[in-house]
């Protein structure tokens, strides 16, 4: 047997549905939330968030943002310079130890090698020749003057003497660029190609070395460089020329070119020139702030505030008794801020807590 409902029954039924509503904030036409879209409100006063745990957030200009990245402190490589043995021998003598601050052009060592002892002996040789190839152009010249030879003869004392002249040179320059002076000793001194600072030192006096074998390493004075792991997505929010700094060390610089491929790791390594490097050494490792490029129409938000409603990502923008979803695209995540562009303007407050419990009591998935 069916039984209607007692009398008063359905006043108490809409006082229960009245109730629940209440219970899911009293959004206003609780269908409003079955599919919340841009623009939609959703009602909530000020009793109602405190119950929800909701808390804002103001909406700020994205120019200031920042990148946090990890790094490790390198010297560029055209920051550095290899000192070699230019020819085999013996080292005879080490002027300049690791830590030694250089100036170009300053001996580092010496050494005795018979190659060099050969190459002068050939220089002398070339200055013999080209002085008698002068002194016999000289007197064809003469004889041409007065008649005696003929005109081809001449030129061809004369072309022996340029001949001379450029074995010479050759002869000459072949020393400089071993280190060693015109003469007889067989000696090789190993000058400073730049200023800088001895990072290494491997010549040891009395030790025996290969042509091109490694003496000295030198790195240019406060010459710092960052090389920084991004993921590709956050390298494509970065350009070339950002500042970039280290607060901890209180180093600052800029971003060089992005590299068009990936590492081995899969991650993108960018370098950065530091023209302030603080406190920071060699290998040491860091966490590297890149700042983002100043661009209109973006704004910074905790990551919180971030949400996904209708399939779209969306904030809730606080309005008078309630919340508009407003659609916002992202432009880049960062550790404690996500960059948004959208409807949005600086000093707008947005829920950045309880945003899940908005959702749900909205009828939508948190």
């Amino acid at each position: 047997m069916l039984f209607g409902p007692a009398p008063g029954n359905a006043a108490r039924s809409a006082l229960t549905r009245r109730a629940a509503c209440t219970l899911l904030l009293g959004f206003a036409a609780c269908a409003h939330a079955a599919s919340p879209d841009a623009g939609k409100f959703i009602a909530a006063d000020a009793a109602q968030q405190v119950a929800l745990g909701v808390r804002l957030a103001a909406v700020r200009p994205a120019a200031g943002a920042a990148l946090d990245l990890p790094g490790r402190v390198v010297v560029p490589v055209d920051a550095q310079a290899l000192v070699a043995a230019p020819v085999g021998g013996v080292i005879e003598r080490v002027a300049a130890a690791p830590g030694d601050h250089v100036r170009r052009g300053q001996e580092l060592a010496s050494l005795q090698s018979p190659d060099v002892a050969r190459m002068q002996r050939e220089r002398d040789d070339a200055r013999v020749q080209r002085d008698l190839a002068q002194r016999q152009a000289l007197r064809d010249q003469q004889l041409l003057h007065e008649g005696v030879i003929p005109a081809a003869r001449a030129q061809a004392s004369t072309a022996q003497e340029r001949q001379a002249a450029a074995l010479l040179r050759e002869r000459e320059l072949a020393l400089r660029l071993h280190g060693a002076a015109p003469g007889l000793d067989g000696q090789v001194r190993l000058l400073a190609p730049i200023d800088g600072v001895v990072a290494q030192a491997q010549a040891l006096p009395g030790q025996r070395v290969d042509v091109a074998a490694p003496l000295f390493r030198l790195v240019a004075d406060g010459a710092l460089a960052l090389e920084l792991d991004a993921t590709p997505r956050q390298a494509a929010d970065l350009r070339a020329g950002a500042e970039v700094d280290v607060p901890d060390a209180g180093a600052r610089g800029e971003l060089l070119a992005l590299p068009p491929a990936l590492s081995a790791g899969q991650s993108v390594v960018l370098r950065a020139r530091l023209r302030q490097p603080g406190s920071l050494r060699a290998g040491a490792l860091v966490q590297a702030r890149v700042l983002l490029p100043a661009r209109t129409g973006l704004f910074s938000l905790p990551p919180a505030a971030l949400t996904r409603i209708g399939g779209r990502e969306s904030v809730l923008v606080a309005e008078s008794g309630g919340f508009r979803v407003v659609q916002v695209q992202v432009a880049a995540r960062l550790a404690d801020a996500v960059i948004v562009s959208g409807a949005l303007r600086a000093g707008q407050q947005v829920a950045a807590a309880g945003v899940a419990a908005l959702k749900a009591a909205a009828g939508d998935k948190p």
